[in-house]
């Protein structure tokens, strides 16, 4: 599967990725890419202090580097040229541009507006992915973002969609270069990690009948993905004479103190657990449970959902 460039020639790639830190979708890439024999250059611009050195791998290849940007301020937020220039010129120290090969921009504003700037200044090409806070803030939100998005789109060589779903909303943008997205448009979701391949569980889980009904939920505590909700649901649950818990697995996010106030109010429903990176536990943890739950109000389609049926657990998401 590694073998769409000459063997002979060390192709360096540089990854766009703002949110590096936050997910382990991009090391999981990266580390893919690394065994494939590629040179990889990532740049992120790290928002707390916490978030540098997070998600760093191994790289076999050499030149491969991992490079964590200080930038950041609290006015980037509102402020997005300002943003796109400081982190251009944060990149440019970095990276060496004139070494690198091709680019992949991981969001459509944020890194693409990169990406677009590289291209125009030393001629790299690049593709470009789309996400989910590409498509539910910045073109539902940020009109004053819309022209460079655009001009995104129409330079990227390939547009890689996460989710079908996406890849039909994004059409119906306002200034969407609809011709260009047909032609360049393709969807590939998140590759899941080899570990919950390589340990299937396909005998599924009996519910004892005098035993509650055990849910677990897995990531960030932020408001999209409705814990407090889910808790909610819990709580009223067991309120109407049917018993269940929630194991929640996780950290960092907007709700973070009311979760963990709901949970030490009522420790017979609710245990946190807080973020497992180990996932022999993660997967023993998944083999107790009867249900995963997991109801975002928008989601691309979370790999835990899938690394959650690999282990027989039916999943609780939200429609749409």
């Amino acid at each position: 599967m590694c073998r769409y460039w000459d063997a002979d020639i060390m192709m360096h790639v540089l990854h766009i990725a703002n949110d590096y830190a936050g997910s382990k979708v991009y090391s999981r890439l990266v580390a893919a890419l690394d065994a494939c024999g590629l040179r990889q250059s990532v740049f992120t611009v790290a928002r707390s202090a916490s978030a540098v050195g997070r998600n760093r791998v191994e790289f076999q290849n050499q030149g491969s580097g991992i490079y964590y940007s200080n930038n950041f301020r609290w006015y980037h937020r509102l402020l997005f040229r300002e943003k796109s220039r400081s982190n251009y010129a944060s990149l440019r120290a970095h990276v060496d541009a004139r070494s690198v090969d091709y680019v992949h921009a991981h969001t459509l504003f944020s890194d693409g507006i990169l990406a677009l700037r590289l291209k125009k200044e030393f001629g790299i090409p690049y593709i470009v992915t789309v996400r989910n806070t590409d498509i539910n803030l910045y073109m539902r939100y940020m009109p004053h973002t819309w022209a460079v998005g655009r001009d995104v789109l129409r330079e990227a060589d390939r547009v890689v969609f996460i989710s079908k779903a996406h890849m039909r909303r994004a059409p119906r943008w306002v200034v969407a270069p609809r011709e260009e997205l047909a032609r360049k448009a393709v969807n590939i979701p998140n590759g899941v990690d080899s570990y919950w391949l390589e340990h299937i569980e396909s005998s599924g889980h009996t519910k004892p009948t005098d035993s509650p009904w055990r849910l677990i939920y897995v990531g960030n505590f932020t408001a999209n993905k409705n814990v407090l909700r889910l808790m909610s649901a819990v709580l009223r649950l067991n309120g109407e004479g049917i018993p269940a818990t929630l194991d929640i697995v996780g950290a960092r996010g907007r709700d973070t103190n009311r979760i963990v106030r709901i949970a030490r109010a009522h420790p017979e429903m609710f245990n946190l657990h807080g973020e497992i990176e180990d996932k022999d536990k993660l997967r023993a943890l998944f083999r107790e449970m009867h249900i995963f739950a997991l109801a975002s109000l928008k989601e691309t389609f979370g790999l835990v959902y899938v690394e959650a049926l690999t282990q027989g657990l039916p999943i609780l998401y939200s429609e749409g």
